[in-house]
Formats: C-alpha cells, structure tokens, sequence
C-alpha cells in the first residue's frame, strides 16, 4: 500500500494507493522493500501495514556518459529509454536527464497500451555549506483498459481466457472505446543536508500534481489532486546511544467526480454518478516521529514513536440529476444531497515499534520486532452509494434520523499490530533467514448490518490474524552461478462473524481473501565471461477470493527466463549488452488481481495474467 520515492510517497485515489508505475526504473539504483514492523522514519502514504517499497535514486555519475536502451517484443512492444550523465559542471553542479516512450497492442481485445512518455531531471549542488538536491519527473499515458472476468467465467481459461470489450457495438456501455485512460504525473523534489544542532539534519520539500480520467463504459471519471510537503529529520549520536527526531507534514487538495454519459458515440451528457465538492481547506497530515539505537554488546536495540494526525476536509456530496456537464458549473447548480455534506474529519493515532538484535556469533544473529502499522479510511466510495441511494442507504438513514456526516464520523483508522521473529546465518556463500510472523489486524471497514438504522454500510467492524514461516536465502553455490529459494507459509483468519442484509454470515475462521496458504519464488542466475542466464519461478498457491470463502482460485506455476550477451569498447560505445527475455515460458492461465467487492452481493472482477511473450532488448553505454 505504499511506495515511495525518495523517500516520499507516492499516491492518488480510484483505487487507493501508491503509482508505481509513473517513473523509469533504469534511473534507479536500488529499491528497498520492507515488510512486517517499519521503523518510524520508513514513511506510509496512505498505510503502512501491508509493507513498504523505496526506490532510490541513481543521481549523476563522476564522468559525462549517455545510455541509450531499447526492447522490442510481441504485440508490437517497444520502449526507448536515453539518459545523458554531465558530471561535474565548473565546481559544484552535476545533473541526468532521461527521456522515455514506450507503447504497444493488448495483449487480448482491441486498443492498445497507450503511448507512455516519462521525462526526469536531477541536479545536484554539491557546496558543503548548502548542498542542493533537486529531482523532477513528469510521466503521461493513454491507455485501454483490459476487462475483468466473472467467477463463472474463470472456471473455463480455454473459453475465457481472452474475452475482452466489445468492439461493433459503440452503443454498448461495453464497447472498449468507453473504457480507457489518460494520466498525467508531475513530482518536484529539494532535498539538502548539513550539520545542526550536533547532529545530521536533512530537509526535503516536495509537491505532486496529478490528473487521471478515465472512461468507465457509462460514466466518465475524473481525480484531479494536488499535495505539498515536508519531512525534516535530525540524527544524532551520544555517547550510549543514536536517536533521531523527525516530522512527515503535507497538504492535499483533492477533486474528484464522475460524470454519466450515453452509450453512444456522441457521450451526451446524462448527469452525474458522484459528484462532490471539498471546502478550499486542505487535507491535512501531521506526523512527528522520534527513535533511538543502542548497542549492548553483542545485542542491539532499537525503539520508535510516531505519532499520526490526519484530517480530511469538509465535503458536500450531490444529487446526480444535474444538467450542466461542466464540473465547476454543475456545483454552482447543483444540489445537495439531503444529509450530504460531511464535516471536517479527524484521526489520530500513536504507532510504536521495538525491536532487537543479538549475535550469537559473528555470522550468526537472531531478531524480533513489533510494530503497529495503519491504514488510513476511504469514503468516497460510500459517498457514491449515498448519493445514488444504492439499496435503499440513503432512505434508511434520513429516516433514523442519520445521515452522511453521522457514517464517517463513526469511521476510525485501520490499525495492525506486527510481529517478526527469526533467525539469520551468514555464509562464506550467502545468507539464509528464516522468520516467523504474527499480525494482527484490528478494526478493518467492512461492510456490515446496523439493525437500529436497518441499513448495510462500511464499519470498523472486521478483526483478523495472519501468521506463518518465511525463508529468504542468497546462495552464492559458485564463482559463476547464484540462486535464491524464498518459500512462505501462511495462515489467515477472519476472526468475527459479520451481519449483513440482516443475515448472520459465519466467516469466523475464513481465510482472507487473496491469501495464498504457500507460495515460492526461486531464482537462478549464471554468468561466465560475457554470458548471463537467468531463470526465475513463481508458485502461488490456491487461494479465496471473497470473505465467504465461496469462489476459490487455483494454483499456478509461472517460470520467466533471459540470456543475454555483453560486448565491451564495441563502436562508440562502452558497453553493449543484449537480451532475449521469455516470460511465462509454458503459457499459463492464471487470475493475476482481483478487483474486490465493496458489498457482499456485489460481483468480484477477476483479472488474468498475460500469456507467453517474447522480448529483444539491447543498452548502450557512451
């Protein structure tokens, strides 16, 4: 639920949730992925209890170099990826650029992936009084989007597999043309660090500025959000102990509507299917963090606090019936939904951590740690229910009395408590740990029945546990050939009964949904002069996916391979490398996501996974 750059987090809503997928990875130098209890300085976005990925950064090298990388495959698949290195520029300025285009054909249906253009910049200031970092990505991208399947229809891969929108019939709210999207991403970061206060201090100032549309067969969706912030951090060692102070704070302002239009070519204009409008405060988030390090000889502490408060800002949800298709007009005319408009909306929460480490050899330690983890709530959904009056929702609530502002109000953050303790062995030919889990998930919104309003509605009301055993390994079995065999065993429950419809649902004891009881991930990789081979498998076991435990998904296996071949001082060029990649070699058919329902009686979309494709790439150094 949360991936960062730079440490800042990236993220929109429609779904909720990191962009991951907005910058070029060939301008990273590592991503970092974290599980289980995060240390207070890790961040969050929107949550932090499923984990945490941080991609960091390949800055300006010492000497002027280009890269210049392309990849052609099936579909007509391409991308083209160039960056130019300055090195050091007079005394202090270094600066990349890089520029990327990448498109290509469904794989299933018709359309295409949209063309995708990414452009980043970084400088860097490199005076020791005030270094500057300043990095700026902007990233767009026109898509057709692929069409989730029914339970029925996965239960035949051979007959399904490929079922996508229709394409003769444009009065159709199923036609593919009515089912695409157009994003656009601007991310700004500035960055310095220096000594104060006898410690090290670091300053980052950041804004992102987003807008994606979206057709959506019968509406037309729009999320136009603006966010501004500030992390500040000061590290200071003593003469017993390191610690850290720091502050997350940022500023949102968020639109967000969907427009109802005709199945036709012409898209007239039939109203809205949610329309809202927040007050001109911000959404709020303020988060101060403090922790300290110890060592005790062979045994190493540490401990953290952060605090979180996030306020949301008052919103008025609408009626649909609204003439005008103009958003800033139809609000001016628009009205109200009776008991539509929300208050501001406040939480808070304490998020503790401790963990410890202790050697019981030099290449022997064993650790544990706990961590409570958050998810912050998301409304927006309901609000369209209520608008809609889907089920009746909006009917039974007037009637007792309630009314929009009265459900959110009663809404909390989601909160996780995570346990982690293992084992790790250092070799001269690798590492291997192996961990036990236990986490905790305390009040999830889930819908459920109020008997004194009568009504089905998202409360703080799902309780569940997830425990198991993981194994992580880098072997290094010879000078030439590496190999990895990461196993985990998993074990979920629902641990409350739910209401719903006014009906009794005995899911006490389900599994949660999605959640494979064992998957395995292997991996090996040869190299012998300028030969690389590279093998990579993937098991996911059978899993639910719904809270019912009635629509089960089978196992699959998927296995990814690559060679490729390196030329030296070849041309112009430093470096040339080639690769063939094949990905999921034996073809399988498998259901890869899951777009999950907001009711019960709501239908579950499945999504599968792409087939066997081949791909030639070949990256250029200068």
């Amino acid at each position: 639920m949360s991936v960062n750059l730079e440490g800042i987090p990236s993220y929109s809503i429609r779904p909720i949730g990191p962009r991951d997928g907005i910058y070029d990875l060939e301008n990273m130098e590592k991503i970092e992925h974290y599980n289980g209890a995060l240390n207070p300085d890790a961040g969050g976005g929107v949550g932090n209890k499923a984990g945490l990925v941080d991609m960091k950064v390949r800055y300006s090298s010492d000497t002027p170099s280009a890269l210049v990388a392309t990849t052609f495959g099936e579909d007509s698949f391409y991308k083209v990826f160039a960056r130019a290195d300055s090195s050091l520029i007079g005394e202090y300025f270094k600066a990349f650029f890089s520029f990327s285009q990448a498109n290509g054909e469904k794989w299933k249906g018709k359309g295409d992936l949209g063309e995708k253009n990414t452009f980043t910049l970084g400088l860097n200031y490199l005076k020791e009084s005030f270094p500057l970092t300043i990095l700026f990505s902007h990233s767009e991208q026109k898509r057709y989007d692929f069409k989730g399947l029914s339970y029925a229809q996965i239960q035949n891969f051979d007959t399904n597999y490929n079922v996508d929108y229709d394409t003769s019939n444009s009065n159709s709210s199923d036609y593919y043309e009515y089912h695409q999207q157009d994003l656009k991403y601007d991310d700004l970061q500035l960055s310095t660090k220096n000594t104060c206060f006898g410690g090290e201090c670091s300053l980052k100032l950041y804004g992102s500025k987003y807008l994606e549309k979206s057709e959506e067969g019968d509406g037309r969706g729009t999320v136009d959000g603006k966010r501004v912030g500030l992390m500040l951090s000061n590290k200071k060692s003593f003469d017993s102990f390191s610690g850290e102070l720091g502050l997350w704070t940022e500023l949102a302002w968020l639109e967000k509507y969907v427009e109802k239009v005709s199945t036709t070519p012409d898209r007239t204009h039939t109203g809205w299917k949610w329309l809202n409008k927040n007050d001109d405060s911000p959404t709020q988030l303020f988060s101060p963090y403090v922790s300290a390090y110890k060592e005790f000889d062979r045994l190493k502490v540490e401990t953290g606090l952060r605090y979180m408060y996030y306020k949301e800002s008052a919103n008025d949800t609408y009626l649909g019936n609204n003439a005008y298709s103009d958003y800033d007009t139809a609000i001016a005319n628009g009205t109200i939904a009776p008991g539509g408009h929300v208050d501001s909306l406040e939480y808070s929460m304490l998020l503790p951590t401790l963990g410890a480490r202790f050697e019981i050899d030099e290449d022997t330690e064993i650790f544990g740690k706990w961590g409570r983890g958050y998810q912050r709530p998301y409304r927006y959904s309901f609000a369209a229910q209520y608008a809609a009056d889907k089920n009746g929702i909006r009917t039974k609530l007037l009637a007792a009395g309630k009314d929009l502002n009265y459900i959110f109000q009663s809404w909390e953050m989601e909160t996780s408590d995570l346990f982690d303790i293992g084992i790790r062995r250092y070799f001269d030919f690798g590492e291997v740990s192996v961990s036990a889990f236990y986490n905790l998930h305390h009040d999830l919104l889930s819908t459920a029945y109020d008997s004194a309003l009568g009504i089905d509605y998202l409360q703080n009301v799902g309780e569940a546990v997830v425990y198991g055993l993981q194994v992580q390994s880098n072997i290094k079995a010879t000078d030439n050939l590496w190999f990895a065999f990461n196993p985990a065993l998993t074990f979920s429950k629902v641990t409350k009964d739910m209401v719903y419809n006014n009906a009794n649902y005995s899911i006490k004891g389900n599994e949660i949904a999605e959640t494979p009881k064992f998957s395995l991930k292997v991996a090996a990789t040869y190299s012998l002069k300028n030969h690389l081979l590279s093998l990579q498998g993937r098991y996911i076991g059978s899993r639910y996916a719904d809270i019912e435990n009635t629509e089960k998904m089978d196992a699959y296996t998927t296995w990814d391979a690559s060679y490729g071949y390196g030329f030296k001082n070849i041309g112009f060029a430093k470096t040339l490398d080639i690769t063939l990649s094949l990905n999921n070699i034996f073809d399988e058919k498998y259901v890869s996501s899951i777009g999950t329902a907001d009711l019960l009686d709501d239908t579950t979309t499945y999504y599968v996974g792409a087939p066997r494709s081949v791909a030639l790439s070949f990256k250029g150094t200068f």
